[in-house]
Parts: structure tokens; C-alpha cells; sequence
């Protein structure tokens, strides 16, 4: 099971759309990290991302979130991370051409989502808060503060 990335009132992330080979990749920043779309990544690589290649990832290299379809519908995916698609490229679905898809991802792709976040203050930003003497994560998005569950449990089970 991967964790889910929801949305303020249940809308979809709207990802960025990167072609290669005639192919779409969909990617987006989330608390400053690239995550990409399974599926297409598969459709890039010939590959088939299984529950079986899930599982050897590391917990934190991949989540489900609820993405803005084309036609404005949501759509829940699995999302990779940008270390999870190096993993991939360079053990699971190892082949010498993958190498151009790694650089394309790392010199191209990533530096565009990092460069749109900066110059759109829409999209989600991490913040490191102090909250009741504990340093937390917290999600900045269209103006509203979002805290991961675990933590917010946690600072519960701390303030009783």
C-alpha cells in the first residue's frame, strides 16, 4: 500500500506535461520534490510497473495522489519519485537506453518543474514550522496549512 496525496477539496494536483518520443510524461513538484506518473513512465520505458517492482522501491519513492485528467476529471495514480525513477532505470528496468531517458529526466525535466515553482506561488510549498515546541512539516497550498496524518497524530499523542 502506498500513502495517497490528497487535495484541498478533493480537486486533482495538475501536473506538468513533458513529451519525449512522441510519448507524455506527466511529473509535478510536490514539497519540492519531482514525482512522476507511473504509467506513463511504463509507457516510456516498455516496462510494466507491477505490484511487485512497487514493493522494492523504498516506502518513501512512491504514493498514489488524484491528478486533473485532460478532460477535468480525477484521476488517481501512482507516483513515482525522482529517486524511485532512477532506481527503476538503473535496476529494475535496466536497459543501455535508459541512460537518455535518465539524462533527459535529471538535465530537462526536473530543472523545469523546479524553475515553475518558483515563479508560480500557487503550488504546494513545504514550510518548517514550530508547532508546540516540535519542528514540523507542513504543506503551504492556495493560502491553507495541510500537516501529514502521522504527525498530526503524533502532536496529538504528545499534547495529552
Amino acid at each position: 500500500m502506498t500513502p495517497s496525496l490528497s487535495s484541498p477539496a478533493d480537486s486533482g494536483l495538475i501536473p506538468s506535461v513533458f513529451v519525449r518520443h512522441h510519448r507524455q510524461l506527466r511529473a509535478l513538484l510536490i514539497e519540492r520534490q519531482a514525482w512522476f506518473v507511473g504509467r506513463d513512465l511504463a509507457r516510456l520505458t516498455n516496462s510494466r510497473i507491477t505490484t511487485r517492482v512497487i514493493h522494492k522501491l523504498d516506502a518513501d519513492q512512491c504514493r498514489t495522489g488524484r491528478l486533473l485528467g485532460t478532460r477535468g476529471a480525477c484521476e488517481e495514480e501512482l507516483l513515482i519519485s525522482e529517486s524511485g525513477v532512477y532506481t527503476l532505470l538503473m535496476v529494475h528496468f535496466y536497459h543501455p537506453e535508459n541512460r537518455s531517458l535518465r539524462q533527459w529526466l535529471s538535465n530537462e525535466v526536473v530543472p523545469v518543474l523546479r524553475d515553475a515553482q518558483q515563479s508560480n506561488p500557487h503550488l504546494p510549498r513545504r514550510r518548517l514550522e514550530q508547532v508546540q515546541g516540535q519542528e514540523m512539516s507542513l504543506l503551504d497550498w492556495q493560502g491553507t496549512l495541510w500537516v501529514r496524518f502521522g504527525d498530526a497524530v503524533r502532536l496529538m499523542e504528545a499534547g495529552s
